[in-house]
């Protein structure tokens, strides 16, 4: 187990991954736990945690998605006991120790060393993954970076970040309106009106390939294992230009993605509402 464990560690120094950093983790376990038989989230979380060190950060997403019905009952959030509808990983780290969870109903985030002490539980901005958020706050670390894991750039949630300071055309329209809620987050705390409510993410593949095709980002790869180690600063530089000039690429082919629709009918591409 141990030689299992090393290899990953020696994997994660390969990447780049040192103390200091302050780093948002998105990973598959089922194909990391192909690359490197025997590791366990605790463990790859402990990994992880131990690169960084106490100066540095470990963020991982735990969304729930808590918004309030057109009609009928809803998820009421509560940050002590909801769980997360993001992946296996992200649960593991809730419990573990000295981990907080922001108190955002929808798009809640685990925040461990620096981020926990800097931004605490009490997190819930009106624009979930825009201005105020962990994100935000991620975005003017000087050693922030996005830790991919067998994940592509779908994962990735500083995109919808990126999405609000473009802004591209649909940042701040609703787009789940076809499932039968509201922009309006839930809590045991009460109700919450939001905006600049995220979208589909399954387009920002275009954003990768464009960084990868252009030789601006490094992904690593273990065989069929593949993980990048994205510094934030250089996604918000070429974000913002990507983002400003592609939009439209981020969205799914038309008739494939209700909420990519909505967006492109509410926004014909080069027109306005």
């Amino acid at each position: 187990m141990r030689e299992r464990t090393t290899l990953f560690e020696d994997f994660l120094d390969e990447l780049g991954l040192r103390p200091g950093q302050h780093v948002i983790v998105h990973a598959s376990l089922r194909r990391l736990r192909s690359a490197f038989p025997g590791i366990t989230a605790e463990r790859l979380i402990e990994v992880v945690q131990q690169h960084v060190g106490p100066s540095g950060s470990v963020v991982m997403p735990a969304f729930t998605y808590c918004f309030k019905r057109q009609r009928g009952p809803c998820e009421v959030f509560d940050a002590a006991s909801t769980p997360g509808k993001v992946g296996a990983l992200s649960e593991v780290f809730r419990t573990m120790p000295e981990v907080v969870r922001t108190r955002s109903a929808t798009h809640s985030f685990l925040l461990w060393g620096e981020a926990a002490r800097s931004i605490g539980e009490d997190n819930a901005p009106e624009s979930p993954l825009g201005d105020g958020s962990v994100l935000a706050w991620l975005a003017e670390q000087a050693q922030a970076c996005a830790l991919l894991l067998g994940v592509d750039f779908s994962a990735l949630s500083f995109c919808h970040y990126l999405e609000v300071k473009a802004p591209v055309p649909w940042a701040g329209h609703f787009p789940w309106n076809h499932i039968g809620v509201l922009p309006v987050g839930v809590s045991v705390a009460g109700e919450q009106p939001l905006r600049e409510v995220p979208g589909c993410s399954k387009n920002f593949v275009a954003f990768e390939r464009y960084l990868l095709s252009r030789k601006k980002v490094r992904r690593v790869t273990r065989g069929p294992f593949w993980a990048y180690l994205l510094q934030l600063d250089l996604l918000l530089s070429e974000g913002l230009r990507f983002f400003r000039k592609h939009p439209y690429l981020l969205l799914c082919a038309p008739g494939t993605c209700p909420a990519c629709d909505e967006r492109r009918r509410a926004f014909p591409h080069g027109g306005t509402p």
